[in-house]
């Protein structure tokens, strides 16, 4: 049951992570608002004398991509906020926003949102069933698809199998995000990204269950260790 649990809560973070991966993509001229490795490429182009009149607003994209990623280090350390409850805040937040912003808003500032949740999420959902995999982009998970895949192919390995059964589903969940994000911009324009409130939804009862599940093992545990004290205490007197 507890793995189970796991696996859709980190299949539903997957639809989150197409969907705002391909809204972005659809809205913002190809511009990918989940990872930052061409943000990054093209500051370091820059760096060599490439001009880009969007160099300052692709560096502070980073900075917003940065801080949520210090931020999931920071505040488990020092709060006691639960970070896939706040990731999926944060997420809620950044859909709102979006959906709110003018079309013609400089794409790099209009994707400042998404570059705060997507790494807040990235850091919040690892992954599931023993597996690490990225709930906001897809060349690892495919990878992983692959090599597993060709590993059962060529050792029958159970182990691959379930490797393979598990980014698949992976790959299949994150691209119905992405099929969602396109039908809601075609028929909604910029304010379809409203219609993620949906897997939102889902991913906070999912995790709200998680916690309930959690919760119930602990006092079952303490309750466990209290009636073994009592018993102990009872054969000695």
């Amino acid at each position: 049951m507890k793995l189970k649990l796991q696996r859709w809560i980190h299949l539903n973070m997957t639809v989150i992570g197409g969907f705002l991966g391909g809204f972005a993509i659809l809205n913002h001229h190809d511009l990918f608002g989940s990872a930052q490795t061409s943000n990054l490429i093209s500051i370091a182009m820059d760096a060599a004398g490439h001009p880009d009149s969007d160099l300052l607003f692709r560096v502070i994209g980073l900075g917003f991509y940065i801080m949520a990623l210090a931020l999931t280090v920071i505040l488990p350390k020092y709060t006691k906020i639960p970070m896939k409850s706040f990731s999926l805040a944060v997420d809620a937040a950044a859909v709102l926003i979006i959906g709110l912003l003018p079309s013609d808003l400089n794409d790099f500032i209009a994707l400042y949102p998404l570059f705060f949740a997507m790494a807040i999420q990235w850091c919040s959902f690892p992954g599931a069933d023993g597996f690490t995999a990225s709930s906001i982009f897809s060349t690892n998970n495919l990878r992983q698809f692959i090599t597993s895949l060709t590993e059962y192919i060529c050792s029958r390995d159970p182990k691959a199998l379930l490797k393979w059964k598990f980014f698949g589903k992976v790959l299949c969940f994150f691209h119905i995000g992405v099929i969602m994000s396109c039908l809601s911009c075609r028929h909604f324009g910029i304010s379809g990204a409203w219609i993620c409130f949906l897997p939102i939804l889902s991913g906070i009862l999912l995790v709200q269950a998680e916690a309930r599940r959690v919760a119930l093992k602990h006092a079952l545990g303490r309750l466990y260790i209290a009636c073994r004290r009592a018993s102990l205490l009872s054969g000695l007197s």
